[in-house]
């Protein structure tokens, strides 16, 4: 029996809205990772943008060591 998969939240806080749409590919990577652990994936992600391509961000996840995942691969600038 399959559990079934919830997508990711994403919410992106960006006057300019061009963050979400610079990050797409790397928050599709993310979304499509589980914990090695757990096996669960992450559940949400809230980014916050700074200047220049700097941006903030909080995970809801099962344990650090899928944040940790998944932060190397969002990374901290854009």
């Amino acid at each position: 029996m399959k559990a079934a998969v919830k997508e990711m939240q994403i919410t992106v806080v960006d006057r300019e809205l061009m963050l979400r749409q610079r990050l797409s590919e790397r928050l599709e990577r993310v979304a499509g990772i589980l914990c090695a652990v757990h096996g669960q994936p992450v559940v949400a992600v809230t980014i916050h943008a700074r200047e220049n391509g700097w941006f903030d961000s909080r995970w809801t996840t099962c344990c650090q060591g899928l944040e940790q995942q998944a932060v190397a691969i969002v990374k901290e600038r854009c």
